[in-house]
């Protein structure tokens, strides 16, 4: 999904969060508790969209919060957020593969990029975005993100009770384009990225500088088990849309 579909979906991305269940109840609860307590650090939100994550971060009682994203259209929306809420984030314009002067400062003490690193299209891409990463934090700074995992199942219906369905290429190559579709603000969204083994992060990561990578399980929020059900979310669990990893600089 490039910057351009991106910019068509500014104004209605923020209803993911009641199209796609697992946007609240699998990846709020499991990358809060891999990012762990925030209350002070400086934290850089990659791919940060309409400011999300961004907000939800400085809420927690983080330091100074920035957000780089490639849409101009997302980054006004989280613009406007902001000067409603007043929190103190700060949104820059950029493409994460590319890197942005204002977030390349060795400055921060984490930082996040969900749903950002397998929209990398080649395996130079995907380094590329891991450097970003890694020339923004501190030594000792932490990458908490989530890349499509390889192995998610090739029936296009899998994922629909989730909110989205998906055309997975049967014979797996790396850097295979997934087709996924789903809905926004009652808008049809199509969305293309791209498969990655494990092993490819991790090659991606050390070369960009980080030193140690651990791949964490989901967890799923209470709320969400009291809502639909254990069964329902074993069929997420068991063969997840994507993977969360946590990488020391």
């Amino acid at each position: 999904m490039g910057s351009k579909q991106y910019d068509e979906t500014a104004d209605v991305y923020d209803d993911t969060l009641n199209v796609l269940t697992y946007a609240r109840h699998a990846e709020e609860p499991t990358f809060r508790a891999v990012m762990g307590d925030v209350r002070g650090l400086d934290v850089l939100d990659l791919g940060a969209g309409t400011g999300i994550w961004t907000r939800r971060i400085k809420r927690a009682g983080a330091g100074r919060v920035e957000g780089l994203e490639i849409s101009a259209s997302m980054v006004e929306t989280a613009r406007e957020r902001e000067r409603g809420e007043r929190l103190g984030v700060t949104y820059h314009v950029g493409d994460v593969a590319r890197g942005h002067e204002a977030v390349e400062t060795a400055a921060f003490d984490v930082v996040t990029g969900v749903n950002v690193l397998h929209y990398s299209a080649s395996r130079d891409e995907l380094v590329a975005m891991c450097r970003t990463a890694s020339r923004a934090l501190r030594p000792g700074g932490r990458l908490v993100a989530n890349c499509a995992n390889y192995d998610m199942p090739a029936a296009p219906d899998y994922y629909g009770p989730f909110g989205i369905t998906a055309t997975v290429p049967r014979s797996r190559v790396e850097g295979a384009t997934v087709r996924a579709h789903t809905t926004m603000g009652g808008r049809p969204v199509d969305i293309e990225f791209y498969l990655w083994p494990p092993g490819a992060y991790e090659s991606a990561l050390r070369e960009a500088g980080f030193s140690q990578v651990r791949w964490h399980p989901w967890r799923i929020s209470p709320e969400g088990i009291a809502q639909y059900g254990q069964d329902y979310w074993r069929r997420y669990t068991e063969h997840p849309p994507t993977l969360v990893l946590e990488a020391v600089k």
